[in-house]
């Protein structure tokens, strides 16, 4: 979380103002940045990448919530990314609400990343992401998940020292209770010699499994009306009814993403067996939220199409 100090700081003379970092990927750190006012987003993301030693940085960003309002949910309508080629003042302004530190990019595969320290930032996010019910667990898959973070906050199960309330203290998952306490000891007890590494690495091996992984919901409905969320992911556009997953349209699939007002298109690449592409339109909420859903697929259809996230290329805007 990186809450600005004040507005008399974004408007002072010396030409810079300070940005503090509240929380950094879970990791409860205070830091103060100083950034020249007309500064770029990416030097900010710069200096936080710097900070953290990230080396994998591409997979991460600063989010804050639009015109200050404090998300509710965290409605991805409501949040937006900090451009890194856009002034930070003219993106934030002069709000004093939090930015926060987070993977923009989920990947399919977390063991795929390169850098252990790449994976422990997503071990950190995704733990978040349980914890603030953005990723919503079958009660058994929270406790495994929260098993092999005890693993790795506190290392194995000791009987002399951890008592049958030992991990009152911690949270771990939305709603806990003393069965669910005594359901993730158990699994605890069967980690015992995993290093934390380890141990956080089959968190995310668990965790990338679960069909709502890494999936940034939008509301939206069909041409009868009827209510669907759209789920950005790594590999397409997911549509789910009632939770479920009824439609994946891959990346590779989809030709063009466009909006007009509150209707959002995909057009899809014909198949050898058909002689025009299938164009789809979904009614959004507002403008805004159609908006925010394009340019959330358009950056993720150029990220996950691209065999190296250093380079960069432009996705058809319309």
């Amino acid at each position: 979380m990186i809450e600005s100090l004040s507005r008399r700081a974004l408007s002072g003379s010396s030409g810079t103002y300070h940005v503090h970092a509240l929380e950094l990927a879970a990791a409860r750190e205070q830091h103060t940045f100083h950034v020249e006012k007309r500064a770029k987003g990416c030097v900010l993301l710069d200096q936080v990448y710097q900070h953290l030693e990230l080396v994998e940085k591409d997979y991460f960003g600063l989010q804050f919530s639009e015109k200050g309002c404090i998300p509710i949910n965290n409605k991805p309508e409501c949040m937006r990314w900090l451009d890194p080629s856009k002034s930070i003042k003219k993106q934030l302004g002069n709000c004093q609400y939090p930015l926060f530190f987070r993977v923009k990019f989920y990947v399919s595969d977390p063991s795929k990343l390169q850098e252990e320290y790449t994976r422990y930032q997503f071990y950190l996010q995704v733990r978040r992401d349980i914890l603030e019910e953005r990723l919503h667990l079958p009660p058994s898959t929270a406790c495994l998940l929260a098993s092999y973070s005890v693993q790795s906050e506190i290392g194995d199960y000791q009987p002399d020292e951890h008592g049958p309330n030992y991990l009152s203290h911690l949270q771990l998952v939305p709603g806990q209770s003393d069965d669910m306490e005594k359901k993730i000891a158990e699994l605890h007890k069967l980690h015992k010699g995993q290093l934390p590494a380890d141990a956080e690495f089959n968190f995310l091996d668990h965790a990338k499994r679960v069909d709502m992984y890494g999936v940034e919901l939008h509301r939206a409905k069909d041409n009868v009306n009827k209510d669907l969320e759209l789920g950005v992911t790594s590999i397409g556009l997911v549509v789910f009814q009632n939770k479920i997953r009824i439609n994946t349209f891959s990346w590779s699939k989809i030709m063009k993403i466009s909006f007009k007002r509150r209707q959002f298109f995909i057009q899809l690449r014909r198949e050898l067996s058909e002689s025009y592409d299938t164009a789809l339109g979904f009614n959004m909420e507002t403008y805004r939220s159609s908006k925010t859903l394009w340019k959330a697929c358009v950056e993720h259809h150029t990220f996950f199409r691209l065999h190296s996230p250093k380079i960069r290329r432009r996705f058809p805007l319309s």
